[in-house]
C-alpha cells in the first residue's frame, strides 16, 4: 500500500473515529445534564414559579398508555383550579378517566405547542379553555413568561412534537423554541450552574429534601414523581392551593379593600375580535384535534359576580363572537359560563378563580356536558 494510500486510510479512520466520540459525547452529555437539572426542576428547587411547568410531556406519556377512554382538560390557571378530574369522572355515566393539564398563566399560543403529543395520546375529548384575558397578542408583561414556558416545553421535547404550531411562533420567540437537540441542550445547559450549587448545597448541609420543604408553601403545590403511586391522581386532581389563601382566609377589612381595587381588574378586559396572535393558536388548536378525530369542548370560566359589574357593555363582544364562530365548526362544543346565573361568593378564591366548593359546582355542571360528547362519540363506534 503507498504512503498515500495509508494516510487516506488512517485520516478516514480518524475522521469516523471522531465522529462516533462527538456523537457519543453529545448523547451523555445530555444525559447527563438531564439526569442533573430534571429532578431538581421537578422539585421546584429550580422554578420559583413552581414545578407544575414541567409535567405535560410525562402526563401525556401516561395518558397514551392508560387504555382508558381519556378526556384531556387545558388552559390557565382558570381551569386549573377549576377542574377536578375525579369529580368529573364520577359523575359521569360513561366510563373516562378526566385529567387536568391546566398550566398557570397559559394561553393557546403556549399551549398549541403540545397539541402534536396531545394527538398522538389519542384522547376522546380535549377541553380548550377561551377567556376574556386570553384573546389578544402577547403583552411586554408577559414575555418573560412566554420565555419561561417555551424553553422549558421544547427542552424536552423531540421530533414528534412538531407541527403546525411551529410557524405560528413570533419571529422575536424564535430564539426562545428549541427545534433540534443541540438547541435542547443549549436551553438545559441554561440550569445547569444553578444545579450544581443546589447540589453542592444539600452535600454541605446534608439536606436531602430542600426542594420537598419548598413545595410545601408553593401556591400551585407539589408534583409527585411519575413512578408514584401518587401520580395518576395527581394527574386528574392537582393539589390545589387551600381556600385559606384565598376569600376565606381574608379578613373583613381585607376583603372590602380588594373588592374595591381588585374586582375592577376584569373590566381591562379587551378581547380581540380575531386575527390576534392567540385566535391563530386556538384555530391551529382546534382544527388539528378535529382533523384527528377529537372532539373539542371549548371552556369560558366563570367570574365573580361583582368582577363582571365592571365590565362595560360590549367590552367582551371579541369573546362573545369568537365563542359564537368555534360553535359553527363540527365537532365543537361550547360549555360557557361567563354570563351564567348561580355563581355566588362562596364559589369563588378570588375573583376569577373558583375554591373548593365552586370546583364541586363546576365538576356537577360540566359533567353532563362531557357525558353528552361522550355518548355521541361511544354511540359511533357501535
Amino acid at each position: 500500500m503507498s504512503d498515500l494510500n495509508v494516510n487516506e486510510f488512517r485520516l478516514s479512520d480518524l475522521f469516523t473515529s471522531v465522529s462516533i466520540a462527538a456523537v457519543l459525547f453529545f448523547l451523555l452529555s445530555s444525559s447527563m445534564m438531564s439526569a442533573l437539572t430534571d429532578p431538581l426542576l421537578r422539585d421546584s428547587s429550580l422554578l420559583a414559579g413552581g414545578s407544575r411547568y414541567t409535567i405535560t410531556q410525562d402526563a401525556l406519556e401516561t395518558i397514551s398508555e392508560d387504555d382508558m377512554v381519556s378526556v384531556i382538560g387545558t388552559g390557565s390557571s382558570q381551569v386549573f383550579k377549576a377542574l377536578d378530574g375525579k369529580c368529573v369522572s364520577g359523575n359521569l355515566e360513561n366510563n373516562a378517566l378526566v385529567y387536568n393539564i391546566a398550566q398557570p398563566s397559559s394561553r393557546a399560543y403556549t399551549d398549541m405547542l403540545h397539541i402534536p403529543r396531545i394527538v398522538n395520546s389519542n384522547p376522546e375529548i380535549v377541553l380548550i379553555e377561551i377567556a376574556p384575558n386570553l384573546l389578544g397578542n402577547t403583552s411586554e408583561s408577559s414575555e418573560e413568561y412566554v420565555e419561561l414556558r417555551f424553553k422549558l416545553d421544547t427542552m424536552n421535547q423531540d421530533s414528534k412534537d412538531l407541527g403546525g404550531w411551529v410557524d405560528l411562533i413570533d419571529p422575536e420567540h424564535r430564539e426562545w423554541v428549541a427545534l433540534n437537540q443541540i438547541e435542547r441542550m443549549k436551553f438545559k445547559q441554561e440550569y445547569v450552574p444553578s444545579a450544581i450549587e443546589e447540589r453542592l448545597n444539600r452535600l454541605i448541609y446534608d439536606e436531602k429534601t430542600l426542594g420537598e420543604i419548598r413545595t410545601d408553601t408553593q401556591k400551585y403545590g407539589w408534583v409527585p414523581e411519575t413512578d408514584s403511586e401518587l401520580w395518576n391522581d395527581y394527574l386528574q386532581t392537582p393539589i390545589f392551593p387551600p381556600d385559606r389563601y384565598g376569600f376565606d382566609g381574608k379578613t373583613s377589612e381585607e376583603r372590602e379593600i380588594y373588592n374595591t381595587t381588585q374586582m375592577m381588574k376584569s373590566g381591562d378586559y379587551r378581547p380581540s375580535f380575531r386575527g390576534s396572535q392567540g385566535h391563530a393558536a386556538l384555530d391551529y388548536e382546534i382544527s388539528t384535534l378535529l382533523e384527528n378525530d377529537i372532539r373539542v369542548i371549548i371552556v369560558s370560566p366563570p367570574h365573580h359576580p361583582s368582577a363582571l359589574t365592571y365590565v362595560e357593555d360590549g367590552r367582551w363582544d371579541g369573546l362573545n363572537e369568537t365563542l359564537a364562530r368555534f360553535a359553527e365548526w363540527s365537532g365543537v362544543t361550547i360549555f360557557d359560563q361567563t354570563w351564567e346565573s348561580g355563581w355566588e361568593d362562596d364559589y369563588f378564591y378570588d375573583r376569577n378563580h373558583l375554591d373548593d366548593e365552586g370546583r364541586v359546582e363546576f365538576c356537577h355542571r360540566i359533567a353532563p356536558i362531557i357525558d353528552g360528547v361522550l355518548g355521541e362519540i361511544l354511540s359511533g363506534r357501535d
